[in-house]
């Protein structure tokens, strides 16, 4: 889930995403981050995709992210992550929304 799913459009804008185990509602810490994508794809522009980097988190369970929302929309962040415990890796989309 998404910590703050409304953000200002902008260079080095801060997303932060929250993993949490289904069953039991809880963050999930040391996950291991395996690919980030972040694009336009709600209004079928998933061609327009900026860079994505990792940066420290406030707390645990929580995964933070520089990356750049260069104009007002919907945005529609990928991450897949290998977290212990779980055979295989775990995936999922975040949907955002940049503002002026």
């Amino acid at each position: 889930e998404a910590v703050q799913a409304e953000l200002t459009k902008g260079d080095d804008v801060i997303i932060a995403v929250r993993l949490l185990h289904k069953p039991t509602g809880k963050p999930v810490a040391e996950a291991v981050i395996l690919r980030t994508r972040i694009d336009m794809a709600p209004h079928g522009m998933d061609e327009i995709m900026s860079p994505v980097t990792p940066i420290p988190a406030k707390e645990p369970g929580t995964y933070a992210f520089k990356t750049d929302l260069p104009m007002p929309g919907r945005y529609q962040f990928f991450l897949a992550a290998k977290v212990q415990g779980e055979p295989q890796r775990v995936v999922g989309k975040v949907m955002l929304k940049a503002k002026k």
